[in-house]
């Protein structure tokens, strides 16, 4: 599902992307930044990605994207997250998100099984590929390597560009290598310099609890025009509720959140499109879609 309408903060009026891409090149919309959700009660931030890229260069057409959180009780909340609890591999919808195959290489980012705690098949899938293996005269060692590269989380593709391998990504903009699809969080660039489209930005950062929320502050800065600003984004509590991963638990995220000193971390997290300074204050943020889009280290512990 995709967002059909935006509020045009510009023209005081809602739009759909393609009248919003038409308006761009008449001059009349001059930003992809300045739109908003359409409930008249709710003013989250959305950014209509690909609207100031030209049209020979898009992979695919402008798109509005929610980039910040919705005012509680927003109906299009609860929609939005519907659509991510919908999508249980990458394939399955490719302009949503990114599929990584290299051949065999797939990102895998729903929820997990709770019985599985690595980066492994399901055991029907491995007894299936030891059969397909033996009937090509293949290894059973090397075809359980390669069930193992075939479907990667986001923590085993961070592992991956930790240890400095060498593989491609198959993405909607076409082959990407490991090391291209991961943005360090820093200040070299301006964001508009950034692609829209998903890739893993990290950076050393803080996790420390406001209320029943986690807000995440980088250490370092990033830029957008006069900008400059430690970019930060908040997990939810109704994202922390239903988590599956031990890391992202109440009780996990209270330990780090919570110690005294605070502990630094390497921290990951997966987004579609670069973070965005704040329509009404000099903030930079980025929106965290789903726990699964989020992955940490202790700092210190193999630098990336």
């Amino acid at each position: 599902m995709r967002l059909e309408l935006a509020k045009s903060l510009e023209l005081k009026r809602d739009m759909t992307a393609v009248e919003a891409d038409k308006l761009f090149t008449q001059g009349l919309v001059t930003s992809k930044h300045l739109f908003e959700c359409p409930e008249p009660s709710c003013h989250a931030q959305v950014t209509c990605a690909n609207l100031d890229r030209p049209k020979r260069l898009r992979k695919r057409d402008p798109y509005f994207k929610f980039v910040s959180e919705h005012t509680h009780g927003c109906p299009l909340e609860e929609q939005t997250d519907d659509e991510f609890r919908r999508v249980q591999h990458t394939k399955d919808d490719p302009e949503a998100l990114p599929f990584i195959r290299d051949d065999v290489v797939e990102l895998v980012l729903s929820a997990p099984n709770k019985r599985i705690t690595h980066d492994l098949p399901s055991t029907e899938d491995n007894e299936g590929s030891i059969k397909r293996g033996k009937r090509m005269g293949v290894n059973e060692d090397e075809e359980n390597e390669q069930k193992r590269r075939s479907r990667k989380r986001l923590s085993g593709l961070a592992d991956a560009f930790i240890a400095k391998e060498n593989f491609f990504l198959e993405t909607a903009e076409g082959r990407v290598h490991l090391r291209d699809f991961f943005i360090r969080v820093d200040d070299r660039k301006d964001l508009s310099e950034h692609p829209d489209e998903p890739r893993i930005y990290f950076g050393k950062a803080w996790i420390n609890k406001k209320d029943d929320y986690y807000l995440v502050r980088f250490a370092n800065e990033m830029r957008s025009g006069d900008v400059k600003c430690k970019p930060t984004f908040f997990i939810p509590a109704r994202l922390v509720e239903r988590s599956d991963y031990q890391r992202t638990s109440r009780g996990a995220l209270d330990k780090i959140a919570m110690s005294n000193p605070s502990k630094p971390l390497y921290l990951f997290i997966f987004s579609e499109l670069p973070p965005v300074k704040d329509n009404n204050a000099n903030y930079i943020n980025f929106k965290l879609d789903d726990l699964t889009y989020l992955y940490y280290r202790l700092w210190g512990k193999g630098k990336p």
